[in-house]
C-alpha cells in the first residue's frame, strides 16, 4: 500500500515533466523511461549504507542513453551529488494492470554513475511492477569498486519507479 501511495504522489508531481519518446520493440526493452529514486538505500557487507535520491531518463535500445542524477548520503556521514553517465542495459518486467500511473513499468536498469567525491561505479535499479523474477527485490545495488565497503549489493529500503514514454 505504501508503494501505491508513493506512486500516486510521484505521478502528481511528474505530470508536467517532459519525457523523451522513442519507438519500442515488442518486449519494451528498447523504450525510453523516466526513472525515479525518491530515497532508496543499499547496504554493503560491512554494514555501511548509501542512500540515493534522483531522477532522469534512460534508453537501453541501440541508442543506449542515460541522463539525470541526484544526491547521495552514506552512513559514515559523507554526502554529495551523483550523475548517470551511460546506460548499460534495461530489462522490462512489464506493467501491472490497473496501476494508477500510466506507463509505470517494472524492470532492472544498469547504468554507469559518477559521484562528486570522485568515485565511479555501476548503479542497478530494480522496480518490482509487472512480472519480476522471484529472486529480485525492490531497490538498488551500487558497486563503486572500492572493495567490500564500496559494494552496496543488499537492498535496504526505499522505492523505485520507471515510467515508459
Amino acid at each position: 500500500m505504501r508503494k501505491l501511495i508513493l506512486a500516486v504522489v510521484l505521478a502528481t508531481g511528474l505530470a508536467g515533466a517532459p519525457i523523451i519518446a522513442l519507438a519500442a520493440n515488442s518486449n519494451a526493452n528498447h523504450n525510453t523511461y523516466q526513472w525515479i529514486l525518491p530515497g532508496t538505500t543499499a547496504k554493503a557487507p560491512d554494514g555501511s549504507t548509501i542512500t540515493l535520491v534522483g531522477q532522469g531518463v534512460l534508453s537501453a535500445g541501440p541508442d543506449k542513453m542515460a541522463s539525470g542524477g541526484g544526491s547521495f548520503t552514506t552512513s559514515s556521514g559523507s554526502s554529495g551529488q551523483w550523475v548517470a553517465t551511460a546506460a548499460q542495459g534495461f530489462v522490462s518486467y512489464g506493467q501491472t494492470p490497473g496501476f494508477p500511473i500510466p506507463g509505470a513499468t517494472g524492470g532492472m536498469a544498469k547504468r554507469k554513475v559518477n559521484l562528486s567525491n570522485g568515485t565511479d561505479g555501476v548503479l542497478t535499479i530494480f522496480c518490482m511492477l509487472g512480472s519480476p523474477p522471484p529472486s529480485v527485490m525492490e531497490g538498488i545495488h551500487l558497486i563503486l569498486g572500492a572493495g567490500a565497503s564500496g559494494e552496496y549489493t543488499t537492498q535496504d529500503g526505499g522505492f523505485t519507479l520507471f515510467i515508459a514514454s
